[in-house]
């Protein structure tokens, strides 16, 4: 008999314990309503109704697999997005790597490496396209701004342009590498984060604000 763990606190506070157990369940196996209905001590109805919701947010799929005798079963899978909701630890792998890396091949190698990557990202969102060439006007150096914006917000980065007093600022309000730049400020902050703004605007640039020394946002300041 298997034990029956609590289930996730972050996945009872979005849900509720009833979604939040199916979520749950789900992650161990794929579910049929039969087993649902077993699991939650709930009729088939009720445990219909949690499913249409989950399957409508898109955190949960189904699909029909045959069984030994009589007609094919409805099973519940999670969906990448459901998959998505419970922890990963990409980040701690990542700073282990980077350590070593570091140990073995020393800083140098390992900021190149990054400025590798932070390339290969840029032209992964077709960022390098919008590279603000000199003597470029105001006006579509803001366009080429504009689209780098979305380009960082397309990766995760929620940022914003604000421009004022002949300067143009690009503020993000979130670190897609967060949990890694904890540890690795140096390598992540200067070596892949600087080299994705210098992708478009150049060396012309101070930083104003960032989140490895404690600030709330990551402000670049540039010139027009």
């Amino acid at each position: 008999m298997l034990e029956e763990y609590p289930v996730d606190k972050s996945l009872t506070e979005l849900f509720g314990p009833v979604r939040g157990r199916v979520l749950q369940e789900l992650s161990y196996s794929s579910k049929s309503m039969e087993d649902l209905s077993e699991l939650l001590n709930i009729n088939k109805n009720a445990v219909k109704e949690h499913m249409d919701s989950l399957i409508a947010k898109g955190y949960v799929k189904y699909d029909f697999r045959h069984a030994q005798t009589g007609r094919p079963k409805k099973v519940f899978d999670l969906t990448e997005k459901g998959m998505d909701l419970f922890p990963k630890r990409y980040a701690t792998l990542a700073s282990l790597l980077m350590n070593e890396i570091r140990g073995e091949m020393g800083d140098e190698t390992l900021n190149r490496l990054l400025a590798g990557v932070a390339e290969k990202l840029v032209k992964n969102y077709a960022v390098n396209s919008l590279k603000l060439d000199e003597g470029t006007d105001e006006e579509n150096r803001l366009d080429k701004l504009r689209l780098f914006v979305e380009s960082l917000n397309k990766m995760g980065y929620s940022a914003r342009l604000v421009v004022e007093d002949g300067s143009a600022k690009i503020v993000r309000y979130n670190c897609i590498f967060y949990d890694l730049a904890k540890e690795n400020a140096g390598a992540i902050c200067g070596s892949l984060g600087m080299n994705i703004v210098k992708g478009v605007v150049g060396e012309d640039f101070k930083i104003k604000e960032k989140f490895s020394t404690g600030d709330r946002k990551c402000v670049v300041e540039l010139k027009l």
